[in-house]
């Protein structure tokens, strides 16, 4: 918290923003596809699921850094499930399959102006 007090410095006003995000996403054959990019550069954290709702084999969900080629996390979700997750210091999300598949995609993500 910040103070006017002579003897403290003073914290400059922070905007928080909080955007939402939800898509249902198909992949036609097997493949990657980014599902979410981050267009403003900033440092973001984000909360959602990703629910694979038909298809065969499983799914992998990878979240991307900035400039790394590495996922920073990944998830596996088998057919007919869902996964949720928090991840912070994100660019990008993608999601990769071995056959065609679709589902659902939400995300809230936050980040200061």
């Amino acid at each position: 918290m910040c103070d006017n007090t002579p003897s403290l410095s003073c914290c400059t006003d922070k905007i928080v923003v909080q955007d939402k995000v939800c898509i249902n996403w198909q992949l036609a054959a097997a493949g990657t596809q980014v599902i979410y990019s981050d267009n403003i550069s900033q440092i973001i954290s984000g909360t959602g699921y990703v629910k694979y709702e038909t298809g065969t084999g499983t799914l992998t969900v990878n979240f991307f850094a900035a400039g790394v080629v590495a996922p920073i996390e990944t998830i596996v979700i088998p057919v007919g499930g869902s996964a949720s997750f928090t991840v912070a210091r994100f660019q990008s999300i993608s999601i990769t399959s071995t056959a065609a598949v679709q589902g659902e995609f939400c995300i809230t993500v936050r980040y200061n102006l």
